[in-house]
């Protein structure tokens, strides 16, 4: 079977659903040998800001000399994009071999999608003998695949409101599952949070006797300047200090997951890295769809916001840094997103809205989120155009020099994405 009848494969497992719980997963490990037990890890989990933590970690690392391994999900353009050592993504042929090997297991046991690709990048980094794996927990926390390590340090990145029909629904119980990941004597980091879900965080470490790390009390960051792909920001975390540094995301939600790194390369005591190393890693980090600068003339930009927590960073962002300034918006969205007040969240940075949808995948039609955003913005012309590549030419066609567009909503149109500006990604 070729690589695509093999993913073919493995999507298909993922129309069994989500089924909470670690004893497939542990079952499945154990008959490959438990390749997890030796790795050294960093567990990052949280609602948003978990990739692009990953991201700069693993950048860091690599930069400072080490092997490094990185799991993250979903994937953008295509699969191997979530299985990597040190940016490069795993080959067609290890995803073969894996599933040819262990089929019968995969079977056996009734693994679902994303227990086999934990699966796969367990065994991948073990047998390409990382100095270290970072792993982004793919839902939650305490019931998923990945939490299954001894981690050097857990790491929880921004807590909000998505998934609520698996996490719960309120936000306390949604911190709770997030905490999961939060093992005895191991220490956690934490990113800014609300005080509620601080509390939690801080409660559960406590529990567990961890040392908590509040990442605002140990690092500032001032912002000097800002420009269309990038800000200039000062650093300093006790253990690191840089007075000017090309930091390549837009955003104070990106200087809260940067204070996060900082915290975690200052509590990870087992790897030597150098002032030199962080520099270079921060400033190198490259991370897809996250307010990515597709075009400049006209600006345009891509961001995978696709709950309210993360468009309305997206939304605060754009409004710093284009004061007064707005944007047309390109929107699709999954079916099962709660966006009642997308609306008002999106009033102050748009003057024209094409909605569309998702290619190939579960999307909200959009004549459903059509109506939902009208409830918000009367006044702003909405037009619906289901196919997202006809969306796409229409609204580039209508952009002028001076014109803003912002494509907001889903990693599942990425590829559709890309294809159009013609990027390789």
């Amino acid at each position: 079977m070729n690589i695509q009848q093999k993913l073919d494969y493995l999507y298909a497992l993922d129309g069994k659903g989500i089924k909470p719980g670690l004893k497939r997963i542990l079952e499945f490990l154990e008959r490959i040998g438990n390749p997890q037990k030796q790795l050294i890890t960093i567990h990052v989990a949280g609602t948003n800001g978990k990739g692009s933590t990953c991201a700069m970690l693993s950048s860091v690392l690599y930069a400072a000399g080490f092997k490094v391994g990185l799991y993250t999900s979903p994937h953008l353009v295509c699969f191997n994009e979530r299985i990597q050592i040190n940016g490069m993504k795993i080959s067609d042929t290890e995803i073969v071999e894996f599933l040819d090997k262990y089929q019968h297991i995969i079977e056996d046991i009734d693994a679902t999608f994303f227990e086999t690709t934990t699966a796969l990048a367990f065994e991948y980094f073990y047998q390409n003998a990382v100095d270290i794996a970072i792993l982004e927990t793919g839902l939650g926390g305490r019931f998923d695949a990945t939490n299954v390590i001894t981690p050097q340090v857990s790491v929880i990145s921004s807590i909000g409101k998505d998934h609520e029909e698996f996490l719960g629904n309120t936000l306390a119980k949604i911190a709770m599952e997030k905490a999961g990941i939060i093992k005895p004597g191991i220490p956690v980091v934490s990113a800014r949070q609300r005080p509620q879900v601080r509390r939690i965080l801080e409660n559960e470490t406590q529990r567990n006797r961890c040392h908590f790390i509040y990442a605002p009390d140990c690092c500032q960051i001032k912002v000097l300047r800002q420009f269309p792909d990038r800000q200039l920001v000062t650093i300093d975390s006790g253990q690191f200090y840089f007075n000017e540094l090309e930091f390549p995301f837009l955003g104070e939600h990106q200087i809260i997951n940067l204070k996060t790194v900082m915290a975690v390369l200052d509590n990870l005591n087992l790897f030597q890295i150098t002032p030199v190393a962080v520099e270079k890693g921060i400033a190198s980090t490259r991370w897809r769809g996250r307010l990515e600068l597709l075009s400049r003339n006209p600006l345009v930009y891509y961001d995978v916001g696709h709950n309210l927590h993360g468009i309305r960073q997206v939304a605060r962002t754009l409004r710093k840094t284009f004061p007064g300034g707005k944007f047309k918006l390109l929107i699709a969205l999954g079916r099962q997103k709660k966006i009642e007040s997308l609306g008002k969240v999106l009033s102050k940075i748009v003057d024209e809205i094409v909605v569309s949808e998702i290619p190939g995948a579960k999307s909200m039609p959009a004549i459903t989120l059509a109506a939902i955003m009208k409830s918000d913005l009367p006044d702003i012309n909405i037009v619906i155009e289901p196919d997202l590549r006809l969306s796409l030419q229409r609204i580039m066609n209508s952009l002028g020099a001076d014109d803003r567009l912002l494509i907001l909503g889903s990693h599942y149109f990425a590829s559709a994405i890309y294809d159009f500006f013609k990027i390789n990604v």
